[in-house]
């Protein structure tokens, strides 16, 4: 009997000793360094490149780490910032703001001399790098690394500049940069500046696209799928295909509306009713009249084709009414919108920045009332209908150069 428990008690502890001693679970490295390390921003990561060896080479000097890292946005290492006066300024609160924020926020490092700094105007962005101008000097810059390049320029439009980079062909074709310009009353060309292994240098496209007369092309061009894309003063798209030399214009969506009045304005068209955003892969136009918000996305083109869709698909639709926290009727500017989310969870969420003006009373000095202008930033969820203030800024300035883009502390190279 008393061998019996002295076996029983034996297997007992070798039973424990081996749960105790067997070895834990491991995740793959494959599925460490390029599912988890790379969608961490890039500050992050050089504090977590001392870790070992194997970290440093793949954080610090792996191009293929580099690139996945570049086209894996997510909300570790992604924030919703502004460019205002030379400066990047971060609008999404939280503790994940200060990791993802560039070092030098000033961007310092450029050779701009600081007069001249609050003139910087952002153009484009794309997987993480930013176009700013001051109209005859162009700067790609990445604000994460501080690596920059500077290409004079001598033509007209430059604040249409489109930044076209593809992360995959970096290293062959590190970048161009795309100028629509206007030939004469209806016709527009584009320049453009290559920056790869073969060729560095303006060249005039022979690609050209007839617009109507006085027609216009806004700024805060979008680059998607080797495609450079402009909205236009009557809703129209513009675009531009590199690879194949090729342009031409889309139609605008179906809507069939009139652009109502603006009440603070007095008169004529809303300011900034219309925006192009790109997500889920597609270009999408964000249009806000007087009475709602809508969001069309353009068909996903073929396989192979030079030019893209030209059918636009409705795939949002919202009275102001029915948007809890929007602002009041006479505030409904939309100024500026990106996607605010950008890992797949989140792809239906939008950042809208809303103008709201006012009446400042109680003037220094006695004056007479002055206009102070108040700018909300919103994350609005197109699935709930949840909003969420970001930020709210003010300033005397009725056009501040409002643009809100969505920054990646990404570690995309400039060869």
């Amino acid at each position: 009997m008393q061998a019996d428990l002295d076996r029983s008690v034996r297997r007992r502890q070798d039973s424990s000793d081996r749960q105790i001693m067997s070895p834990p679970a491991q995740l793959p490295d494959d599925l460490i360094h390029y599912s988890i390390l790379s969608r961490l921003p890039f500050r992050l990561l050089l504090r977590l490149a001392p870790v070992c060896k194997a970290w440093r080479h793949l954080i610090l000097h792996d191009p293929v780490f580099a690139r996945v890292q570049t086209q894996c946005p997510s909300p570790a290492s992604g924030v919703l910032a502004r460019f205002h006066k030379g400066r990047i300024e971060v609008l999404t609160p939280g503790s994940t703001s200060a990791a993802v924020a560039p070092p030098d926020a000033s961007l310092s490092f450029l050779p701009v001399v600081d007069a001249h700094r609050q003139y910087l105007r952002l153009c484009s962005t794309t997987s993480g790098l930013i176009l700013i101008t001051t109209g005859s000097t162009f700067w790609v810059v990445n604000p994460a690394t501080r690596a920059f390049r500077d290409v004079p320029y001598a033509g007209e439009g430059a604040f249409r500049a489109s930044l076209a980079y593809d992360p995959a062909t970096a290293h062959q074709e590190s970048y161009h940069l795309v100028v629509p310009a206007r030939q004469n009353l209806e016709l527009w060309r584009f320049w453009i500046f290559s920056f790869s292994s073969l060729s560095r240098g303006w060249r005039a496209s022979w690609a050209t696209v007839r617009m109507p007369p006085y027609s216009y092309v806004h700024p805060k061009a979008l680059y998607l799928g080797g495609l450079s894309y402009w909205l236009c003063d009557r809703d129209d798209v513009l675009w531009y295909n590199y690879g194949a030399d090729a342009a031409g214009k889309l139609p605008p969506p179906p809507h069939g509306k009139k652009r109502p009045s603006s009440l603070l304005d007095g008169g004529g068209y809303m300011e900034g009713n219309g925006e192009l955003v790109a997500w889920h892969g597609r270009i999408g136009m964000v249009s806000a009249s007087a009475a709602m918000l809508a969001v069309w996305a353009l068909s996903s083109p073929p396989s192979g084709s030079a030019s893209p869709p030209a059918r636009w698909e409705m795939v949002h639709q919202r009275s102001w009414d029915e948007i809890p926290g929007m602002a009041p009727p006479v505030s409904r500017f939309l100024w500026s919108v990106v996607p605010a989310g950008v890992d797949v969870g989140a792809e239906g969420v939008l950042g809208p920045a809303v103008r709201i003006g006012y009446r400042q009373r109680g003037c220094v000095g006695g004056g007479d009332n002055e206009n102070a202008w108040r700018r909300e930033v919103l994350r609005y969820d197109m699935r709930t209908d949840a909003t969420t203030t970001v930020a709210e800024l003010f300033g005397r300035e009725k056009h501040d150069d409002f643009v809100v883009f969505g920054y990646h502390s990404s570690m995309a190279p400039l060869y």
